[in-house]
């Protein structure tokens, strides 16, 4: 009977795929009062391919999901399409700038091709970061040198008035001397972001 048991995990494990890919998660998120900016309220966690390698978008980190412009909407992009989970990915690296820019950007097609975004989505927003990324790279690595914090610390995580937006919020927590915890420079994980093909 006692060699059954560990069978029978087995058995549940294969059906349910428990020892499936992480592939990126849906966030567990709270808007701020306009929606554009959001929190994440627990770790999101995206285990690339079959590897062990896992990118953490801590607790407390604020995105805007896929910053597509309003312009292309009528395309049929828009700021939570599918690519959107690969986005909150995407925010993160951008803002912790661990790794490149272009394996960032690679890394958001591992990610999106992970979520099933469709070949034609994937090229345009691949498209839009690769062509229009250098801006918000470099307005990221200026405001984290400023000091601006972009994780939200536990005791902060729900502001008290819940019409408060991200830059009035932003400033009450720099007011308050809230800074991001430091960033693991060169995490392995970079390295696959030197191709767009899933592992």
């Amino acid at each position: 009977m006692k060699l059954q048991v560990p069978l029978l995990i087995v058995l549940i494990c294969i059906s349910t795929k428990c020892w499936a890919p992480l592939v990126p998660p849906s966030p567990a998120v709270r808007a701020f009062g306009d929606s554009k900016f959001w929190i994440t309220v627990e770790d999101m966690i995206y285990q690339i391919g079959s590897t062990n390698e896992r990118i953490v978008v801590p607790k407390g980190f604020v995105t805007d999901f896929a910053s597509i412009p309003q312009t292309l909407w009528s395309l049929g992009l828009s700021p939570h399409g599918r690519y959107s989970r690969a986005a909150v990915v995407h925010d993160y690296l951008y803002w912790s700038q661990v790794c490149t820019r272009d394996q960032s950007d690679k890394l958001l097609v591992l990610a999106m091709k992970e979520s099933n975004v469709s070949d034609f989505d994937e090229f345009l927003v691949y498209q839009g970061v690769n062509l229009g990324g250098a801006k918000p790279w470099y307005a990221n690595s200026v405001e984290r040198g400023a000091g601006f914090p972009r994780i939200i610390p536990e005791n902060y995580l729900r502001p008290a008035d819940p019409n408060i937006e991200w830059p009035t919020y932003r400033e009450m927590l720099v007011k308050q001397g809230v800074k991001d915890p430091q960033f693991l420079q060169n995490p392995t994980y970079c390295t696959y972001g030197n191709t767009t093909s899933v592992p």
